[in-house]
Order: structure tokens, then C-alpha cells, then sequence
């Protein structure tokens, strides 16, 4: 295959990017998504599988990374999804919970009756946490809606059927003006920060969407799509939203009650803002650096163009 189109947004053209693990990568010029041989995800989608149904030797490497990030940066995702949230978080979900280590140390943190924080999960492993709240199946197990919720490194395991079939549940469970953060590698994060990202045979890492590649899925279920600033590596989304405040409103006047919630742990409130603030000035620094570096160029260029 030489270029063809794009299995994701369809209306590109995808070409050559890198063969790992003996499979075929592919990148759309249009969206930019990176994805695996479209032979491959015909397959997925027909009940295949790369790596055995997520069976106890896939878990048992994922263990440890699932273990820091529980503690970690997973923690800090839940606290900025609580934060930039602008409905008041009565029921949040982590989707896709794989050993339900987050919603565990949400209960420990901040809900110790296990009021508000639930995880669903597929394919649990055999270490899986035993707590409140900890619903295996797919998200038609679940009973109520919900006000925000994460999704951690999940969607670089789907395909865009797969994607499509889970953000029509999600919109089924989902509260009006939910705020749901989704946490995946995207293509510049592959590109620049972790080229072994994209992993088929031991982590099943298929696709590495875009912003532009995953908009028209979340937009054709009620999702509006934002950027996260600074991220290359995540974005959030509202099902059905009322309001689009700017994100510094989010970050700096945030629902009283979801404070509240965020303040029951001094420190994952501060981590979850500080995160947050980190990557939001950041990106504002970036942007001022490409621009005093495109007004330099130009400077530079009326200094050697010949006087009239």
C-alpha cells in the first residue's frame, strides 16, 4: 500500500509512518492521526485480537505502571476533571478502570463511603481491587448518570468502530454538561515525546488519535471537544454543554462544590491545580516563543533585503 484512505476521518489520505513489531503504521495527511494497518483493525473489529483478550500475562505487566499512576498522574486527571467541570460532581466514572487502583485511592482520598466515585472495566485482572463501586462489563452495566469522569490511556487500544459503539454508551450515562478528560498518547506526543507508544503486540497501542481525527465521533453523540492546553497526550469533553467559559475560568473559578470535593485532600487539590496551571501557562509560553522567534526571522529578512 502506497497511500490510501484513512480508516479514521476517511476523507484523508494515509501514507507510510513506521513498521513496529512486524505491523504496519500508517499516517492521514488530512488528520493526522497514526494508525495500524487497516487489515489489522478489520480484524480487531471481526473479534481478532493482538494481545489474547487482555488476558493475566497482559496485566501482569501493566501492574506496576497502573500502581504509579493510580497514585500519580491518574489521580491528578480525576482532580482536573473535577475541577474544569461546570456542573456540580455528585457521580464520577473511570472508565475503563483496568485493576480499579484510581478508584480505590479516590475512595481512600476523599470518599470514604464510596458516594460518588465508580469504575467500570471489561476485563479486570486477577489482582483487581476489591472496593465499593467496582462494576465489571461494559457500560450498559451501569445504572444512573454521571457528572464527569476519566478515561485513561483506553481509546489508543480502539478501533474507530470500537470508539464510535463506546461513545454511544457514554452518551447514555452521561448528565447534561458532564465533563469527561480523556487521557491517550496523540500524534505529537508519539511523534516527539515517546515513539515506543505505539505498541501492538504487548500493550495492543493501535491508533494514536488526533484532535481533528476523534472530533467528529464525540460531535456526532452530543460531545463538544476542547483541546487540554499544553497537552499532547489529552482532551476533554461535554456532553451537551450550556456554557463555554474559557479555560482559565475553569481553572481559577471552579464550581463551588467540586472545590469543596477537591479540598477534602489538601494535596490532590493542589496537585490537580498545580498540573493544570503548570501546562495552561506553558502552552501561553510557547505560543509567545513562536511568535518572538517568527518576528525575529522577519526582522532578520528586511535586514538583508537590498535597500531601493
Amino acid at each position: 500500500m502506497t497511500s490510501f484512505d484513512c480508516p479514521i476521518c476517511v476523507s484523508g489520505r494515509s501514507a507510510g509512518y513506521a513498521v513496529i513489531d512486524g505491523y504496519p503504521y500508517f499516517t492521514c495527511a488530512q488528520c493526522g492521526s497514526i494508525h495500524i494497518d487497516p487489515d489489522v483493525i478489520a480484524m480487531l473489529d471481526a473479534g481478532g485480537s493482538l494481545v489474547g483478550d487482555y488476558t493475566e500475562e497482559y496485566w501482569q505487566q501493566e501492574r506496576v505502571g497502573a500502581i504509579e499512576r493510580a497514585s500519580g498522574v491518574s489521580l491528578c486527571r480525576a482532580g482536573e476533571a473535577i475541577l474544569y467541570c461546570r456542573r456540580p460532581v455528585r457521580r464520577f466514572l473511570d472508565l475503563g478502570a483496568g485493576p480499579g487502583f484510581l478508584l480505590q485511592e479516590l475512595h481512600r482520598l476523599i470518599d470514604p463511603s464510596a458516594e460518588i466515585f465508580h469504575g467500570v472495566e471489561k476485563y479486570p485482572p486477577p489482582y483487581a481491587a476489591s472496593c465499593p463501586n467496582f462494576h465489571i462489563g461494559g457500560i450498559e452495566a451501569l445504572e444512573g448518570r454521571f457528572d464527569a469522569g476519566v478515561c485513561i490511556e483506553v481509546v489508543e487500544h480502539l478501533t474507530p468502530r470500537m470508539l464510535d459503539r463506546m461513545l454511544a454508551d457514554l452518551a447514555t450515562v452521561s448528565e447534561p454538561g458532564s465533563l469527561w478528560l480523556f487521557n491517550t498518547g496523540m500524534p505529537d506526543y508519539v511523534r516527539n515525546e515517546d515513539p515506543a507508544y505505539l505498541d501492538p503486540r504487548h500493550r495492543g497501542h493501535i491508533i494514536s488519535y488526533s484532535l481533528a481525527g476523534v472530533t467528529p465521533y464525540f460531535e456526532a453523540h452530543g460531545f463538544r471537544v476542547s483541546a487540554l492546553p499544553g497537552r499532547s497526550f489529552g482532551f476533554f469533553v461535554e456532553f451537551e454543554p450550556s456554557e463555554s467559559p474559557e479555560f482559565d475560568a475553569r481553572l481559577y473559578h471552579p464550581v463551588p462544590e467540586n472545590l469543596s470535593l477537591l479540598q477534602r485532600n489538601g494535596l490532590l487539590h493542589q496537585a490537580s491545580f498545580e498540573a493544570a496551571r503548570s501546562y495552561y501557562y506553558q502552552a501561553a509560553y510557547m505560543v509567545r516563543t513562536q511568535w518572538a522567534l517568527s518576528l525575529d526571522e522577519k526582522l532578520r529578512g528586511d535586514a538583508r533585503a537590498p535597500s531601493r
